[in-house]
């Protein structure tokens, strides 16, 4: 396994075993989308099919997003699904080092994610 395989191994085994800190964090970044927008979180579950509770629960990181409930959240705010998986993926394309970029843009990346990689 060469080192670029084995840096994506290890970050994906801290993200995965840190899956309830990221699952806030993402809940996080969809409560941001959805309060930068003024919808309530009734109005959001109305338009993405499901239940206020469900949604306090994602924003609230006490239950993880499926890709169904993903995307149909990212409909109903009317955006891309990379302006909230941009914030925790360490490639965007390859050879696209996200982390080196969100560090020097200075963008918020998941703390855990950011920490783990200045310690490799």
């Amino acid at each position: 396994m060469d080192n670029l395989n084995f840096e994506i191994l290890k970050v994906n085994q801290y993200v995965f075993k840190h899956r309830n800190e990221l699952n806030k964090e993402i809940g996080g970044v969809i409560k941001k989308i959805r309060k930068n927008q003024n919808m309530s979180v009734e109005e959001l579950s109305i338009r993405s099919i499901t239940s206020p509770s469900y949604i306090n629960q994602i924003e609230n990181g006490v239950n993880g997003i499926t890709l169904n409930k993903f995307i149909l959240i990212c409909n109903s705010l009317k955006i891309e699904s990379r302006e909230i998986l941009d914030n925790f993926l360490l490639f965007k394309k390859i050879d696209d080092d996200v982390i080196s970029e969100e560090l020097q843009n200075g963008k918020s990346l998941s703390k855990n994610i950011l920490e783990f990689m200045k310690k490799k």
